[in-house]
Formats: C-alpha cells, structure tokens, sequence
C-alpha cells in the first residue's frame, strides 16, 4: 500500500497543472462530462417528485378551486429555497419543461465539478486523469439512479433540486478539506438553500474535516471560528428563504397526533426504516461501504481528511438504522438519515473511480485490475461487488515479467472495449427506451390533462389510477401511466388523492388523515364502486386504464390507455357499496 501511495505521490507531483490551467481544465471537463451523462440517461420532464415541484412552479395554491385543497395548500411551506424562488414562475414563463431541463444541466454540472474536485483530493490531477475520471463517472451504471436501502439519488434522468444538491454536498466537503472553511461554510448554506436535509447530513462531515486539521496542526480553533463566522455572513442570508418556509409553517413543532412510524411505513419507508427495506438493497449498501473503505484504504495517506469523512458518513446511516428503535420523533425521523446513504455511494465511487484511473494512467503493471474495476462496475446492479476483491488484489499485479504484463495489457484493452463497445451503449438504450415510456406516459396525461382544462368545469375533481402494487411486477407503461404527475400542472384540475401525495403529510401533519382515509376508502373498489363512491363525495371524474373497465358506456374521452369516466349522479342514491 505505502509503495503504490508513494508511486502516485510522486506522479502526481511531476504532472499537476498549475492552479489556474487546474480550475479551466475542471470547469471544461466537467461541462462535458454533464453534457454527456445528460445524452446517456436522457431527461424527462414531469415524472416522480415533480408531483410536488409543478404545482409550486404553477402557484396552484393561490387558485380558488384548491382553496380547500390540504394537500396543494401544504406545499406553500415544501421547504427548498429552489421552488420558493420558482413559485407561480409558469405566469411568466412558458416553456416550464425547458426550465427544467436547464436546471437539470446546472445540477449535472455541479455534480460533476463536486466529482472532480474531490478525485482531484485524491490525486486525480493532470488533464488526462480528469478526463478519464470523467469518462468513468457519467458512464457508469453505479452512479446512475438511487443509492441502495435509503434511495437517495445520484444521477437521474429529471430534474430535482436534492440532486442538484449532490454538488453543493461534494463542494462543501472539497473547500473543507482544502483548508477553505469559509468557503465551505458558504457552501453548507448554499446546500440548505437547495435541500435542508442535506445540509444537516453536510454539517458533521465538515465538522470532522476541522477537527482534523485542528489535531494535525493545521489551523488553530479561532482562525477557524473566525473563518466559520466570515462564512456565516454569506451563508445565513443564502439559507434565509429555506428557513423562513419552514419556521412560517403553522405547524412546525406542533404534537402530530399519530403515530408517525406507522406513517411512514404506510407511506415510503425506504427512506427512513431499514426493517422495511429488502435485504438485498440493505446487503447492496453495505458492500457499497466495503467497496469504499477498500478503495479509501489502498489510496494511501492522500486520502487522509477523505477516509475520515468516510467515516463519519457511514456513521450517519448507522445511526438512521437504529434511531427509530429508539425514537417515533418526527423531526429526527425527517432528517432521513438512511437516504444519506447517498453520500456513502458518492464516496466510494469517487475513491474507487480515483483508484482505477491512477491504475489506467499511471502504473502499466496496474493497468488490467484497473480496467477490471471499470468492468466490475459497468457490468451490472450488483456486479460491483467484484470491484473489492480486485482492489484488495491489487499488489500482486505489480510485479510481473515483461511478457506478462504485455499479456495483462491485451486483456485490459479487450475489456474495456467491451465495456466502450458492448455495455455503454446497451445501458444509453436501455435508459432511452425507460424514458421513452415514461415520455409517453407523460404525453398521454398531457392530453387528458389538456382535455379536462377545456371540457370540464374549473372546480372538476379526478380520481385517478392508484400506484401500482410494489409486490407485483406490472409492465413499465403501467408504472408511466400511475403517475399522474403533470395532470394538474397542465389542467388546474383538482385529484382527489394519490399515493405520493402522502409525502404531504411530513410537513403538514393535518393532512395525513386526508390522505390516510381517501386512499383507504378506495382501495380495492371496483369501477361501480368508485362511482357511487365518486358521487358521494362530489368528485366528477374517474380516471382509470381503459383495459380494467368492465365497460365503456360512462367513458366521456380516452386516449390510446387511458379513460376518463364521467360520474354519474344518480349512483350517489344506490345503497351504501360493500367496498366502500
């Protein structure tokens, strides 16, 4: 280990850029990198938590049909500074989905210099380095999607602002370690503008980076108070409208009235309860630690402020799998500290993809278990599990004969063409035809949506098509088609409640008994039960796959898989359903 520290020590010394070649190189690498992993994944514009980002950005809460509407109400306070900023900003812009799509290319932009700047800790300094370190992180499959047991996201194919977060995060932790701590302090500001949680998460991993120069000499406790303090000047206001939205909440710190772990396990434990998370996500992350604690460990001394950032990262998600044993708190249980698993995944990646372009560039004796990384990564979900053993393997490939290392070459480049060849553009295609669905659906929603806002009176409630059953496997179009993400962005058309909406329910906790009752009052009814229900309730529409309709004689409009049913008053007199 000391040996190969020593080896990229010395390397890195001879070919380091000065400082500002450093930063432009950064800055252009990463602006590919980004504009590349943008064409990889795709982008699609209304899907997943876009539910509760639209409606903000349509400023649906200051139309009259939703005065009474609990749930369109609750997000005046959705605590990121990112949509406060963007509330009823559809008024003046028309093309909402181009919005988007730039703010998905800055927060790519920001994840990828948060990457770089980080590696670059570790010794990925020249221009060919970066390079190839980028070329790793916006192909890879490990960097794409959620992170295992908690699903927080890393790279994604849609905007959302705790994304766009991953790079304040990485930035933050950059500035720290490089000894800029009122740059960092800003930076934990700029994250808590963006996503509280996050910055929360942030804190303790900035905190132990001071401790550390605290203890190796590095800065003494008021040079680094004073530091912190000239940081907080530019960073409290940045925060300011973050906190404002929380703290205006009427019901911030109010006893809720229900028991919130049942909640959430009734809702979306994945980010919060590791008892209710399969075991092969909860085995995934935890090889995701060993793959990093290995990566971390064979960098040597470099990775010294990083491996204790490590630590303490894989300490938070350790205590958010015991915290709910011992607390039903609210607050505590909001802080997610399972879906910081996030950073553990950033991390490691960033130590492994740092290990595996110093093996690529660097040392030809090291060049196959460099290329055996790239593989292990590239190959599939959990084929990453490969990449430990070949990290830890490591020192018995750096000495070998001539002729054995021309060997080792030949099958290093062998599979890393297959890699470049084969399994990079399987990935890009199998990303473009998930979003081709999801694209799909999202038109075809936009039709009914488009239909319901000229057709239907402007006080016109919706019910539509509950989320898929997550014990059952549906076809993805079914899963698209679920999500109705868009519909009252695009109709100002009320839904009467789905599943994703209970999410409302963690900042405004009045709303969970809404929620709680309406989707339990529906569940399981059949389309004639739904009408008399519908009819009861004063709701005017039903929205449901045309293939699970008995019939089609209450259908007012369809698209190709959707139906819109009309309700018909006169059920409103038949007798109580059993479903109901």
């Amino acid at each position: 280990m000391t040996l190969l520290s020593s080896t990229f020590d010395i390397d890195a010394r001879r070919s380091a850029p000065t400082v500002s070649a450093s930063v432009v190189d950064t800055l252009v690498i990463a602006t590919a990198a980004a504009a590349f992993s943008l064409f990889f994944t795709g982008f699609v514009f209304g899907i997943e938590n876009n539910l509760f980002h639209l409606p903000i950005v349509a400023g649906l809460y200051d139309e009259p049909q939703y005065r009474d509407d609990a749930f369109i109400q609750s997000l005046r306070y959705f605590a990121s500074g990112v949509w406060v900023m963007l509330s009823g900003i559809q008024k003046h812009i028309q093309r909402v989905d181009l919005l988007f799509l730039g703010l998905d290319c800055l927060s790519l932009l920001l994840s990828f210099i948060g990457l770089l700047c980080c590696a670059e800790l570790l010794g990925v300094v020249s221009r060919r380095e970066k390079i190839v370190f980028a070329v790793l992180a916006c192909t890879t499959p490990f960097l794409i999607g959620v992170s295992f047991a908690g699903t927080g996201g890393l790279l994604v194919g849609y905007f959302t602002h705790s994304e766009m977060a991953n790079g304040t995060l990485l930035l933050g932790l950059y500035l720290a370690m490089r000894g800029q701590f009122a740059a960092a302090t800003v930076a934990l500001g700029v994250t808590f503008f963006i996503n509280a949680l996050m910055a929360v998460w942030l804190a303790p991993l900035l905190a132990i980076v001071a401790v550390c120069h605290l203890v190796r000499g590095q800065a003494t406790f008021l040079a680094l108070c004073s530091r912190v303090l000239v940081g907080a000047v530019i960073a409290v206001p940045i925060a300011y409208p973050a906190v404002h939205n929380v703290i205006s909440n009427p019901e911030f710190g109010k006893p809720i009235g229900f028991d919130y772990i049942a909640y959430l396990h009734e809702y979306f434990p994945g980010h919060s309860l590791i008892d209710a998370i399969p075991l092969a996500d909860v085995a995934a992350i935890f090889a995701v630690m060993l793959l990093g604690a290995a990566a971390v460990w064979r960098l040597g001394e470099r990775a010294g402020d990083f491996r204790a950032v490590y630590v303490v990262a894989v300490g938070l998600y350790l205590l958010g799998c015991v915290l709910p044993l011992v607390s039903g708190s609210p607050l505590l249980l909001n802080l997610q500290l399972l879906r910081a698993g996030v950073v553990i995944h950033l991390l490691a990646s960033i130590a492994t993809l740092a290990l595996a372009t110093h093996c690529l560039c660097r040392d030809g004796s090291l060049f196959l278990p460099g290329c055996l990384i790239v593989l292990s990564l590239a190959l599939g979900r959990f084929t990453f599990l490969l990449a430990t053993p070949i990290i830890l393997l490591i020192p018995y490939f750096q000495s070998a004969s001539e002729a054995v290392l021309a060997r080792r070459r030949r099958l290093g480049f062998a599979a890393l063409a297959f890699v470049a060849l084969v399994l990079t553009p399987m990935w890009g295609w199998q990303y473009i035809q998930v979003n081709r669905l999801y694209s799909a659906g999202v038109e075809e929603w936009g039709v009914v949506s488009d239909w319901a806002r000229r057709e239907t009176p402007e006080t016109a409630i919706f019910i539509v098509p509950p989320r898929p059953d997550p014990r059952l496997v549906h076809p993805v179009w079914k899963t698209a088609l679920s999500r109705a993400v868009n519909f009252e962005f695009v109709s100002h058309r009320r839904i009467w409640v789905d599943w994703r909406r209970g999410a409302g329910a963690m900042w405004t906790p009045s709303y969970y008994r809404v929620w709680h009752e309406r989707m339990s009052d529906l569940e399981n009814l059949e389309h004639a039960a739904k009408q008399a229900y519908a009819a009861r309730n004063g709701i005017g529409y039903i929205v449901s796959y045309c293939e699970a309709l008995p019939s089609q004689d209450d259908v007012v409009f369809r698209t190709e898989r959707l139906c819109v049913s009309g309700v018909r008053r006169a059920t409103a007199a038949l007798e109580s359903d059993p479903g109901d």
